[in-house]
């Protein structure tokens, strides 16, 4: 992953305008990990990315049913790996069948996941810097991620 995007967020704003651009530039299907200590945004973008899509209702993290489906412009699906503790249990989960939708997916505590992921996917690093601000560091694997690295560092 040499191709990289990476924004000084100074506040929750800031956070979510950056989740908002993201989901005007990203081509379907998408796959979004993101990757970040407790209460660092990964939700917040995620949320204003779901919104920007489309997606009129309540969006809230999965963290207890792993996943929520949203259908807005796009099929969105948004996963939250944090409770998981074995690989194995992915597969119960159906985590292969969701990555072949044509979706855009947000994937919250990737690391277990990372042997299913295929070649094309957008990983999202986030680290607090302070309480408000956030270094966001997008970087991109394969074509269609690499033009959206492309995107994001010709328009913000």
């Amino acid at each position: 992953m040499d191709k990289k995007y990476s924004i000084i967020s100074n506040s929750p704003a800031e956070t979510i305008a950056f989740g908002k651009k993201l989901a005007e530039l990203i081509n379907v299907p998408a796959l979004i990990l993101l990757n970040g200590d407790l209460g660092t945004g990964k939700t917040l973008i995620t949320k204003a990315a779901v919104s920007a899509l489309g997606y009129q209702g309540d969006v809230t993290s999965p963290t207890f049913n792993l996943v929520q489906e949203y259908q807005a412009q796009v099929e969105i699906i948004h996963m939250d790996l944090y409770r998981l503790d074995r690989s194995e249990e992915l597969l119960e989960i159906g985590f292969e069948d969701y990555l072949n939708r044509e979706a855009v997916i947000f994937i919250e505590w990737p690391e277990l996941a990372l042997s299913l992921i295929p070649a094309d996917f957008i990983f999202i690093n986030i680290e607090k810097l302070s309480d408000n601000q956030r270094e966001i560091t997008v970087r991109g694997e394969g074509k269609m991620s690499s033009l959206l690295i492309e995107r994001l560092n010709q328009e913000c």
